[in-house]
């Protein structure tokens, strides 16, 4: 009888344990008052890689209407230690540089940063040091599978990222890195006409007088340059021996396009403050919450800027001293396996479309391309392919348009 007591005692804790935390759960939508609008947020980094540096400087907005307001006409001074100091040039709104030639981080001294708003009122962060680097030992990659999260997600297939670090001399060591991948990609069809304004000579294959570019494959091969969006840190801390094993970073789909032709990674390695790395493991605990706020309320992260006459204002954002190294190029592409079948550009190879987008074109906008598309031909005793000259949207022709360059990265040759 006791026996049969505790399990019920056992049966009638469950329920209640599930009854409660499942009661309990409810979102949390916050109301913010206007005190919490129009908070300076600085985001800006000196590193002991050549300049120029950058620093932004944005108002933040309210959570119903979160856009970036960038605030212009800012004094902003980085100083280090030994009194030396840059002044850094508003190059748009909100965006400030230093010079290509000026200030570069030393290791071993210590930075700050002042900024003076129109207003006159007047920001400082405090002297950090400039931390010895930790070399990059490897990078890799490998063949992984990457679950679905949710309902509305897919398992995926494809190449998860790692990186490893040589031994520290400091056991507690801080590191953050970024990621600069490049990927090749190419246009739909290759440029064999060229509209320029003029008339050249006509024939049979070009009636319109085009001029015939001299290499087809000028717009056709780009690259393309960027940072990932995620941000990656980790704290030796806890670990016996003070080095990174195999870290993972991003994960990109086979699915990807990036994928298709080639792809590279280069990693920097920095080495931060412990109060940096708090601060973005703080920022990443806060982006990565759901869309409702179920078990935190939100919280303003305070970086290391204040304001001179009022300590009490909150400031946003972090100047951040980060010592770094850089890892070789990383280059792959997607198993022969993988097929990619993505829909080329329509082409129109109507009178109408040819001539009326040179019609319409402004000079500016010019040279207009054109290509030839090919038809199996329809009389079975003819075995070349029919052959028209048409119009095809001009970011299919020339893959400068898609934000790339047609110049070939040095370290792109396997």
């Amino acid at each position: 009888m006791q026996a049969n007591r505790y399990k019920i005692f056992n049966w009638a804790f469950v329920f209640a344990f599930f009854v409660f935390t499942t009661s309990c759960v409810e979102e949390y939508w916050p109301e913010l008052n206007a005190n919490s609008d129009q908070l300076l947020v600085v985001d800006g980094k000196i590193t002991n890689f050549p300049g120029p540096y950058s620093v932004k400087l944005s108002s933040s907005g309210s959570i119903n209407d979160p856009a970036y307001i960038p605030v212009s006409g800012a004094k902003i001074i980085i100083i280090d230690n030994q009194g030396n100091q840059e002044f850094l040039s508003e190059k748009s709104a909100g965006s400030y540089e230093t010079s290509a030639t000026g200030m570069q981080g030393v290791i071993g001294r210590s930075y700050k940063i002042r900024i003076e708003l129109n207003s006159g009122k007047i920001y400082e962060s405090d002297f950090q040091e400039l931390l010895n680097p930790v070399e990059v030992d490897e990078i890799s990659y490998e063949e992984s599978w990457k679950l679905a999260e949710n309902e509305l997600e897919f398992d995926q297939e494809g190449f998860q990222f790692y990186i490893s670090s040589k031994r520290a001399s400091n056991p507690q060591t801080y590191f953050y890195w970024e990621v600069e991948e490049t990927f090749e990609y190419h246009s739909d069809y290759e440029i064999i006409l060229v509209y320029d304004g003029l008339v050249h000579d006509t024939d049979y294959h070009n009636p319109y007088g085009f001029a015939r570019t001299v290499n087809p494959d000028t717009l056709f091969f780009c690259w393309t340059t960027q940072n990932v969006p995620e941000r990656f840190s980790y704290s030796t801390e806890y670990l016996s021996i003070p080095s990174i094993n195999k870290l993972p970073l991003h994960f990109v789909p086979f699915a990807d396009e990036r994928l298709k032709e080639k792809y590279s990674i280069q990693v920097k390695q920095f080495t931060i403050s412990e109060e940096a790395f708090t601060f973005i493991d703080l920022l990443d605990k806060q982006n990565s919450s759901s869309e409702a706020l179920f078990t935190t309320q939100p919280f303003q992260i305070r970086g290391n800027i204040s304001n001179l006459d009022d300590d009490t204002e909150p400031v946003l954002g972090y100047f951040m001293v980060a010592s770094g190294t850089k890892s070789e190029h990383l280059l792959c592409k997607a198993p022969d396996r993988i097929r990619y079948n993505r829909t080329k550009c329509a082409a129109d190879t109507t009178t109408y479309a040819i001539t009326n987008n040179m019609r319409i074109a402004p000079a500016e906008s010019l040279p207009l391309y054109y290509t030839y598309v090919y038809f199996e031909n329809p009389d079975q005793t003819m075995a070349e392919a029919i052959e028209a000259l048409a119009w095809v949207r001009q970011d299919c022709l020339d893959c400068t348009r898609r934000g790339g360059s047609h110049i070939k990265p040095e370290f792109w040759d396997w």
